[in-house]
């Protein structure tokens, strides 16, 4: 529906001579009565994939060959049951595999606790290089890691 120019009224087909509420004459003059294009103006569906952050394959890796034995890799994934899992499992199995070297009287020093540390480490290598290789891996949003 058109408008008038003088006063924005609703104006029908019908008073395109004259305004019915304020009189003003050719009320309709100057506008343009062409349809405009919607689609041109936004894309729905590349608004979506701009909007989406994906997480990196390489920073995932690097991650989980650092700091993946505290779960910090699936933090970033946003998999934070997993991160939790990982981070309690490595305090107990350095915890439980360190006291037992300790206090057995095998190794009494730092060492008791840092070779399990570094089994764990190890593991967690392993899993950076499996994420850097493999392409089917998601994040918790379900998208795959660029």
């Amino acid at each position: 529906m058109s408008k008038c120019k003088n006063c924005g009224a609703n104006l029908s087909r019908l008073d395109k001579d004259i305004c019915p509420f304020c009189g003003t004459l050719k009320p309709l003059e100057g506008q343009d009565d062409i349809t405009e294009d919607i689609t041109k103006t936004f894309d729905p569906i590349k608004l979506d994939l701009d909007n989406v952050k994906y997480k990196s394959r390489i920073v995932a890796s690097v991650l989980a060959m650092t700091l993946g034995v505290f779960g910090v890799h699936a933090f970033y994934l946003k998999k934070y049951k997993l991160g939790l899992a990982l981070l309690i499992t490595t305090i107990v199995f350095v915890a439980a595999l360190g006291s037992a070297l300790y206090f057995t009287g095998v190794i009494h020093n730092v060492l008791a606790f840092l070779i399990p540390y570094f089994v764990m480490e190890v593991a967690m290598i392993a899993s950076g290089v499996m994420i850097l290789l493999r392409h089917d891996i998601v994040d918790g949003n379900g998208e795959f890691l660029k």
